[in-house]
């Protein structure tokens, strides 16, 4: 007996909430005077004896049945187009830090700190007499093991040495040339050489100095060039490319625009920073840009100009993003692919023209070919809060006539 009683109950509220439903989708709860409302829902028709010309029963706050309150924005355009603004660090195209191949006294410091110096030129010489020795001692030895095989040679021509002496000869000579390379690389080492062009640093290497292989002499950059790297943001990594150009200023040098071109670009993007680093090599022909600057750097990226929309405008389902497009009175579904954000405004591509209507409030109710009634045409997403009236807003006595009389929809 308990359980028919719970089905009864159960029953008795299904009713009750579809009666309520019912009543609130006839518009009985829109706040207006009975009276006027039975008049308004009476007089639907034309010759309805005294409903609006625009017929129909009552809906919500007073509108025509089934036309839902909406605000509309008009379709704009827009440019896909992307600046990014950085800051690198110049470094030089090449940079080396010069050391002494081996341990030995300075007796001469050939460069001026600060100076250009040319590929091979001569930088520091340590103490090679020694060494000068040991290649005069195996030059004298290759003259005489040289002489050697000569007489062995002339001697085989008349079959008067063996075969093993002739070939002990050629060793010997042999050795001797490598002795003689050997004794020249030992001499070579104590010259240090500058190995590209460019601007010499400063040292503080004098003669009669000891030095070895962990005492740097000075620092050679090639200034021709610089190159600055510095980091885009990841919505960029698929636009950067080797060869773009970019504009390049700094605060030492006010006034002045430096142009150079991408050089190279990282293979990934930072997790963390989700940015990608990029490098750009920058002409120095006038040699004021020096390694350790801070450069501003400007690198545009042109787009193509797309249908742009309020935010508030763009819905979502299972099968995408979509924006409800207003056709006179009714609304239609317009599938769109968004391609790019801005403050307020989404830019997309789809079947959109500048100057068409689109749903910016009010879009949560809508579905295909659905009547709305416009309460604010072009305002956007900015303009609807402050300048849309709820529809159902009445105003002292002439409430209930504002809810009776239901308004003229605006083709948008």
């Amino acid at each position: 007996m308990s359980a028919i009683k719970q089905i009864l109950l159960s029953l008795v509220v299904i009713a009750v909430a579809v009666g309520a439903w019912f009543a609130y989708d006839r518009g009985y709860f829109s706040g207006a005077d009975e009276t006027a409302t039975v008049a308004a829902r009476q007089g639907g028709g034309p010759g309805g004896g005294g409903g609006p010309p625009g017929g129909g029963e009552a809906g919500r706050g007073g509108f025509g049945r089934g036309a839902t309150p909406v605000v509309a924005a008009i379709v704009d355009t827009d440019n896909t187009s992307l600046e990014v603004h950085a800051i690198g660090t110049v470094a030089a195209a090449r940079a080396v830090t010069i050391y002494p191949q081996i341990s030995g006294v300075v007796t001469e410091v050939a460069f001026k700190p600060g100076t250009h110096v040319s590929a091979g030129e001569t930088l520091v010489r340590l103490d090679d007499a020694d060494q000068q020795v040991a290649v005069d001692k195996a030059r004298i030895a290759l003259d005489g093991v040289k002489s050697t095989l000569e007489r062995s040679q002339q001697l085989a021509k008349s079959n008067n040495i063996t075969s093993v002496a002739l070939n002990d000869a050629q060793t010997a000579v042999q050795k001797a040339e490598i002795d003689l390379k050997s004794a020249e690389l030992e001499l070579a080492k104590r010259t240090v050489k500058a190995p590209f062009a460019g601007t010499i640093g400063l040292t503080d290497i004098t003669v009669g100095d000891l030095v070895n292989s962990s005492k740097a002499i000075a620092t050679l950059d090639d200034m021709s060039t610089v190159t600055v790297a510095f980091d885009v943001p990841e919505r960029a990594s698929g636009r950067v490319a080797v060869g773009q150009e970019v504009t390049a200023t700094t605060e030492a040098l006010a006034g002045q625009r430096f142009q150079g071109t991408i050089s190279a670009v990282d293979s990934r993007v930072d997790p963390v920073a989700r940015t990608l680093r990029v490098e750009a090599s920058l002409p120095n022909d006038a040699n004021v840009l020096k390694p350790g600057m801070a450069l501003a750097i400007d690198l545009s990226f042109p787009g193509q100009n797309h249908p742009s929309v309020p935010s508030l405008a763009v819905q979502w389902d299972r099968d995408g993003s979509y924006v409800w497009k207003l056709d006179g009175n009714t609304v239609h579904r317009v599938n769109v692919h968004i391609v790019d954000r801005r403050s307020g405004i989404v830019i997309v591509v789809g079947e959109l023209q500048p100057g068409d209507s689109v749903i910016s409030e009010g879009a949560q109710r809508l579905r295909e070919g659905a009547r709305v009634d416009v309460v604010d045409n072009g305002g956007g997403a900015s303009g609807a809060g402050a300048n849309a009236r709820p529809p159902n807003a009445t105003d002292g006595a002439a409430g209930a006539d504002a809810a009776a009389t239901p308004r003229r929809p605006r083709s948008g």
